[in-house]
């Protein structure tokens, strides 16, 4: 039996940060998932702590623009 695991990758990560369906329908579990993402990549040493850092400010960034872009969403198509 053999475990097809593999490590989180920053292309994982940036795959996650791009989901934009995901984003508008739940962001704070998109923020906690790219985080847990960003912690995983820094521990197991394939980032150091500046990308780490720069990660979590783009996470942050986008995660403050959640509601501003739900709302709009909202008016642009309120029956969605």
């Amino acid at each position: 039996m053999s475990d097809d695991l593999k490590p989180p990758s920053l292309a994982d990560w940036q795959r996650l940060f791009d989901d934009k369906a995901y984003w508008q329908q739940s962001p704070d579990a998109h923020f906690t998932e790219l985080m847990q993402l960003a912690n995983d990549l820094f521990g197991q040493g394939a980032i150091d702590l500046a990308q780490w850092q720069e990660l979590k400010a783009r996470a942050e960034q986008l995660h403050q623009r959640s509601p501003d872009a739900n709302v709009a969403e909202e008016v642009a198509d309120p029956d969605a």
